[in-house]
């Protein structure tokens, strides 16, 4: 499972579209989308939405809370490289893969993950 060539997105567009799926006080830090799927990270947890079918109305959420991440790597495009990769490990899964556009902030994303599972 993983998205693919996902680029930066705006929070305000994740929550207009999926923030039924946010709890209150719950904040959009970060997101990344392909044409359909999307990738939020939030103060509390990992969302992937997987948009599904033809029309895109049928959607899959997983939730992933930042307790339940075991390891992450995030590695940073070269200069012929088109995409960073982030990956996510879980106990007993397979890990989360996306690909990211290559000017996203690696670094950013670094030092979130690090602060979140810290805790």
């Amino acid at each position: 499972m993983g998205l693919l060539n996902a680029t930066a997105g705006e929070p305000a567009d994740f929550i207009a579209k999926h923030g039924h799926a946010l709890t209150d006080g719950e904040d959009v830090v970060v997101v990344f989308k392909t044409i359909r799927d999307w990738i939020a990270f939030t103060s509390w947890r990992v969302i992937y939405v997987n948009v599904q079918g033809i029309t895109g109305s049928k959607k899959e959420y997983l939730t992933v809370p930042y307790r339940s991440i075991t390891a992450y790597s995030i590695e940073s495009a070269g200069t012929f490289d088109l995409d960073a990769e982030i990956k996510i490990y879980l106990s007993g899964r397979t890990p989360i893969e996306f690909k990211i556009g290559k000017n996203s902030d690696v670094d950013a994303m670094q030092k979130l993950m690090a602060d979140k599972l810290e805790r």
